[in-house]
């Protein structure tokens, strides 16, 4: 069971790249004690491409992941993989690592017995094609033959990835988003739900259910800090005001 302790910080969809270097200053805060907590959830996407078997994702995310070994001497780290970073174990010893499988996972809030959380990146719990493709595409052989491909042709296959991903709208409001969480909701069984993959930022409160849908970091580097008093919440800040 992974307890959720007050102060602690939750991150989805920093969407890392060249290109976009919130994250990494992120890190630097938190290493230079300018933001201190003692828990840090990555709800995935953190990188825009980060796969085990495909090495040309290694050298961009390379110093990121010592970091957060680094990190994870004083802090406890839990990583869930998303559907641009995964297969992500054999990088990290000390960083506790959630694949898709694992997900989602059961969390208590700390001090509150009664009170518990199951978190996921998001890309469950979808239409059966989709979730059979995502779920494919992190097969390790099939992964590593796409490594061969990207290889023979220099690398132009993750190039073009990132090339696409750079142009995405990493903003839009989902219609009847609403609707669409208290349907995913029957599948969790459980009190509150925390997800990303969604990008919309906003607090759902139904009847018997709590849902979190939270910010994409990459927007305006936006992330969550866990306070307890008077109730749950989870309180958004930017970077730059922190």
């Amino acid at each position: 069971m992974i307890y959720i302790k007050e102060n602690a910080i939750f991150i989805a969809d920093a969407h890392e790249n060249e290109n976009r270097r919130g994250f990494w200053e992120f890190l630097q805060a938190l290493k230079n004690k300018k933001i201190q907590t003692p828990q840090l959830f990555l709800m995935g996407d953190i990188f825009d491409l980060l796969i085990y078997e495909i090495k040309a994702t290694h050298q961009f995310a390379m110093p990121y992941i010592q970091l957060l070994e680094q990190l994870a001497d004083d802090i406890e780290i839990i990583y869930l993989e998303g559907n641009h970073d995964f297969n992500l174990a054999k990088f990290f010893n000390k960083v506790k690592v959630y694949s898709i499988k694992e997900q989602p996972l059961l969390c208590q809030f700390q001090n509150l017995a009664q009170t518990k959380a199951k978190i996921a990146h998001g890309d469950i719990f979808l239409k059966p094609f989709l979730q059979f493709a995502l779920k494919s595409l992190r097969n390790h052989y099939l992964l590593c033959f796409l490594n061969f491909l990207n290889t023979l042709c220099k690398g132009k296959i993750t190039q073009k990835i990132l090339l696409n991903q750079n142009k995405k709208q990493l903003i839009r409001k989902i219609p009847n988003f609403t609707s669409l969480a208290k349907e995913r909701l029957r599948y969790y069984n459980t009190s509150f739900v925390i997800e990303g993959h969604y990008h919309q930022d906003v607090f759902l409160d139904f009847e018997d259910i709590k849902y979190l849908n939270l910010a994409t970091f990459a927007y305006k580097e936006s992330f969550f800090i866990v306070k307890y008093k008077p109730e749950i919440r989870f309180h958004k800040i930017e970077l730059k005001e922190a």
